[in-house]
């Protein structure tokens, strides 16, 4: 599991600091996340499932994190990148992509990371709401400095997973 710090905890959030990571990467533009976020997840797992230059397997980490950049309307396509963090014992010198669709990112240093958790099997909308939520908790507690023009979703649990799954919307401080 990606690893992090609890600065505060509230009622509805947390306030987090991470340290960077190298994490592995895919993009996508879609009018919507429920459209695109298998073919991310199936291109990242081929790169773990030895589809890369090292032929090697690597173990599944979580969360897995998807940044979003919401397109400029309601009808425009945003920016989803999808990305699994690279295990400790692959970080000096992950394998490199075959896939020309994935990348390799180096995330940098998170200093202040607002989270918001929630159960369940997500789609869009339930994620979309929860950020509202988040959103509406951090303007009414008065954090300022947040950047609410990009934000990540965050699942933490596979698929066979049913109950007290953990999924989070996530806003950073800018």
């Amino acid at each position: 599991m990606a690893p992090y710090d609890v600065i505060k905890t509230t009622e509805s959030y947390e306030e987090r600091h991470y340290p960077a990571r190298k994490w592995v990467s895919t993009m996508s533009y879609s009018i919507s996340y429920d459209t695109c976020h298998s073919e991310m997840f199936n291109k990242l797992f081929d790169y773990i499932d030895g589809q890369n230059d090292q032929g090697i397997k690597i173990a599944m980490t979580s969360p897995v994190t998807t940044l979003v950049q919401p397109g400029a309307g309601p009808n425009c396509e945003s920016n989803f990148t999808r990305s699994f963090l690279i295990p400790e014992d692959h970080t000096a010198a992950p394998p490199a992509p075959t896939n020309t669709d994935v990348f390799i990112e180096e995330r940098p240093e998170l200093l202040s990371v607002f989270v918001r958790q929630f159960e369940g099997f997500p789609n869009e909308d339930d994620y979309i709401r929860e950020a509202a939520a988040l959103a509406y908790d951090l303007n009414s507690s008065g954090e300022d400095g947040v950047n609410y023009d990009i934000w990540y979703m965050a699942g933490y649990d596979g698929p066979y997973t049913i109950e007290n799954r953990r999924n989070e919307v996530w806003f950073l401080r800018a």
